[in-house]
């Protein structure tokens, strides 16, 4: 049997940026979805979805390019072909895992990750490609090939694992950090996160918004605006733009902020905490991406002396991750129960997919 996994992630610093081709900082954590593959002697790949109770049968002689929406087997099954990777017999598939799903820890590019490394590694081709290569692929896999709004940051942080700062702006650019937290708590809140359809009307509003200022500023580029020039930009824009323009820069600030301080060893929990905090009242009054459940779960957990906390993902539900002392942590958690959370725990950082002994 061949073994694989790749665990779910959560956004530090950095919603909503990955798709302006700005950086982001985030972490895989130790919850999965894990793929289990055994050979069979047909020509078909036959999936049992555990979780969901559902099964599924691909034949390896169709068609691959002829695949619906979020259909990421055939998707990734196409983007391999192209590379000219490909199975040569069946296999009896279960997959499963305790990711939650549509909560904003990216079990969609865990699911993406974790199939792209298995076939690589039943195709004998997985020690010919890095981890960030393998994040390029399911970028491609979930996002390129189903024209979806979102960035790299799930796929890469998926694959290359433990805390990472990417350049969306770049591909396979990423840099290894030790991200330094007492305790890393996350609470559901039970309310599913928004749409994809969500996700891609913010990312062609924001657009919008810098492509009127840069009518007027043929040479701006959003990734070197500060906070003190945002005056001489906004009033080209009506209210609702000017927000989405001034989240932009207000968490591209804190992103930079934040890898500073992890670069320099001067960024402690607390700081990095109240980092945290600020850049989730820019998704909140800004972006306006909270709900009243999001919201309950913030306050209980700051009040419960929480460094920081903040929505995490695309928006409208899911879920939020909080920097916490470890002497606080149960305290914490029993406050976010208390709240209303659907499930909290805590969350430890993860290696990124790898193959499981068997």
């Amino acid at each position: 049997m061949t073994r694989i996994k790749a665990p779910a992630r959560i956004c530090l610093f950095g919603d909503h940026q990955d798709y302006l081709g700005l950086p982001v900082i985030a972490c895989a954590i130790d919850r999965y979805i894990e793929f289990n593959a055994l050979p069979n002697s047909s020509n078909t790949l036959r999936f049992d979805f555990i979780d969901l109770n559902e099964k599924r049968s691909v034949n390896l002689d169709q068609q691959y390019n002829n695949f619906g929406p979020r259909d990421y087997i055939l998707s990734s099954l196409y983007l391999l072909q192209q590379r000219g990777i490909q199975l040569e017999s069946g296999y009896d598939i279960e997959v499963y895992g305790n990711i939650p799903i549509n909560a904003g820890l990216s079990s969609s590019s865990a699911f993406v990750v974790a199939w792209i490394t298995l076939l690589l590694k039943l195709s004998s081709r997985l020690n010919d490609y890095t981890a960030v290569e393998i994040g390029q692929m399911g970028y491609e896999a979930e996002c390129v090939l189903h024209k979806e709004a979102g960035g790299k940051m799930d796929q890469y942080t998926a694959a290359i694992g433990n805390t990472v700062y990417i350049d969306t702006s770049r591909d396979l650019s990423y840099e290894s950090l030790i991200f330094p937290t007492d305790a890393l708590l996350v609470a559901n809140s039970g309310i599913p996160k928004e749409t994809l359809d969500g996700l891609r009307t913010l990312n062609e509003r924001t657009h919008a918004a810098i492509a009127k200022v840069t009518q007027q500023y043929p040479d701006l580029e959003i990734a070197k605006v500060g906070l003190g020039e945002l005056g001489q930009y906004l009033k080209f824009l009506d209210e609702e733009q000017g927000l989405l323009f001034e989240a932009a820069v207000r968490n591209h600030t804190l992103t930079l902020e934040a890898v500073k301080g992890i670069r320099l060893g001067t960024a402690d929990p607390s700081f990095l905490g109240a980092l945290m905090y600020e850049h989730h009242k820019v998704l909140r009054d800004f972006l306006n991406i909270t709900t009243p459940e999001i919201d309950a779960l913030v306050n209980a957990a700051m009040d419960a002396g929480a460094f920081g906390c903040k929505i995490v993902g695309s928006g409208g539900g899911g879920c939020i991750a909080c920097i916490a002392p470890q002497a606080k942590k149960d305290e914490i958690l029993s406050a976010l129960n208390a709240a209303g959370a659907a499930v909290a725990f805590e969350a430890m950082i993860s290696e990124g997919a790898k193959e499981l002994a068997e």
